[in-house]
């Protein structure tokens, strides 16, 4: 792939952690008025991260925001999209692709975390890497859609002395529990005073401590062992954290649940069901993102359906199956059945050969 076209070479920076940033600049603001936002992922991610920037953009017009993509690669197509965004909202996007020997070290020393993506340390790397270019960033997951403008109430927060502000776990005292926290906090919203991580070699201690062991919720356990007691806990209409999957499960009938709007700024769709799965559209929630996809450069891409889960694909028909029924489509439960049928016998034969 040629990225060299897009890559501005007189305001390229790379430090210890990025081997390249490219720079889809669109209008120069002065930086006391800018906000700066991070997503990561890995190049099968960029797709969500473009959508979660598209709701951002959508919710907030006439806002001056500045973007910080952190990514391993990207496909010409997914670039080429992110510049058509930068041009149609008049916005600048940054994409930084992390030190590939920076990775492969990860990837060596993750011991028992191999079955998680690699991408889950961008973000330590991101606030290291991100020191002199900003001084304050909000990190969202890309499994997020923002609904409003109450965004912007993170930089009218005063730190203090604080390093981050945050928003408490729905599974929170457990987990302060586990790992002998204060307050235990969902990671995929946090809003980081780069200047105070970087002094206190923040990124250096997350990565140490993220290869010490197995742990449950990897980078989320690291950064509320390594944050502990040095942050500010918001409202949860800040991360507001919806279970697709606990919706369709304890649901009568899910396409009837909705949520109050008026009380959600960011809505972070947790667990394995995500907005972009085929069974879960009958749920208003999932429509929300579904309609910022329209209206985002991702519009034409298809949703995952169970046949693209790569493991126990045969679980996600069955969860389809079980909509289906809720939802009383009779012809797609006797579908989602046979091919849940029809995956599983699969997935144990295989396991067997092995």
């Amino acid at each position: 792939m040629n990225l060299d076209k897009f890559v501005d070479r007189s305001e390229e920076k790379v430090n210890k952690y990025v081997d390249k940033v490219i720079k889809l600049k669109q209008k120069n603001i002065e930086e006391e008025n800018l906000k700066h936002i991070l997503l990561c992922g890995d190049k099968n991610y960029v797709k969500y991260i473009g959508i979660t920037l598209t709701s951002i953009l959508l919710a907030n017009k006439g806002c001056d925001f500045e973007f910080h993509i952190f990514i391993d690669s990207i496909l010409e197509e997914d670039l080429s999209r992110l510049k058509l965004t930068a041009e149609s909202f008049s916005v600048s996007i940054n994409i930084y692709f992390i030190n590939s020997d920076v990775i492969k070290q990860f990837s060596k020393d993750m011991h028992g975390n191999d079955h998680i993506s690699v991408a889950a340390y961008f973000r330590f790397i991101a606030f290291g890497a991100l020191y002199k270019i900003v001084d304050k960033v909000l990190y969202l997951d890309s499994d997020i859609c923002v609904l409003d403008d109450k965004i912007n109430d993170f930089w009218k927060v005063d730190l203090l002395d604080k390093i981050a502000i945050v928003i408490r776990d729905k599974s929170g005292e457990a987990s302060e529990i586990r790992l002998n926290v204060d307050r235990y906090f969902n990671s995929g919203v946090i809003f980081v005073d780069v200047n105070q991580w970087n002094e206190l070699d923040l990124t250096s201690k997350c990565i140490e401590k993220a290869c010490e062991k197995v742990w449950p919720f990897l980078d989320q356990d690291v950064l509320n062992l390594i944050l502990d007691k040095k942050f500010i806990i918001v409202e949860k209409r800040y991360n507001y954290e919806c279970s697709l999957s606990r919706l369709i499960d304890d649901a009568d009938k899910p396409s009837e649940v909705v949520i109050d709007k008026n009380k959600v700024t960011v809505l972070h769709y947790i667990g394995a069901s995500k907005p972009w799965h085929t069974w879960v559209q009958c749920c208003p929630v999932a429509q929300l993102w579904v309609n910022v996809k329209k209206g985002s450069c991702w519009e034409d891409i298809s949703l995952a359906s169970p046949s693209q889960i790569k493991k126990q694909t045969y679980k996600y028909f069955h969860k389809a199956a079980r909509v289906s029924l809720k939802e009383h489509v009779w012809m797609d439960v006797i579908k989602n059945h046979v091919l849940y049928v029809y995956w599983k016998v699969r997935y144990f034969l295989n396991l067997g050969i092995s």
